[in-house]
């Protein structure tokens, strides 16, 4: 297991990182778009740097590769 597998960041963190609003990664967890961790309860949610890179490789595929996923 590498590091990107265990290590949790924020909203803020995960939006940055995908360039995206706080608002949307918070919509996509709501959705079930983006897989969350809830560390200590319900209020406080982390995600995996794993699966924000997952997202950022899906959302960069072209349309017919993203399709068959």
């Amino acid at each position: 297991m590498d590091d990107s597998d265990r290590r949790l960041i924020t909203a803020d963190e995960a939006a940055r990182f995908l360039g995206l609003k706080v608002s949307t990664i918070r919509r996509l967890t709501a959705q079930g778009g983006l897989p969350c961790v809830r560390p200590t309860g319900k209020r406080a949610v982390r995600y995996r740097l794993r699966d924000l890179e997952d997202l950022a490789r899906l959302r960069s595929a072209p349309m017919r590769e993203a399709q068959r996923l």
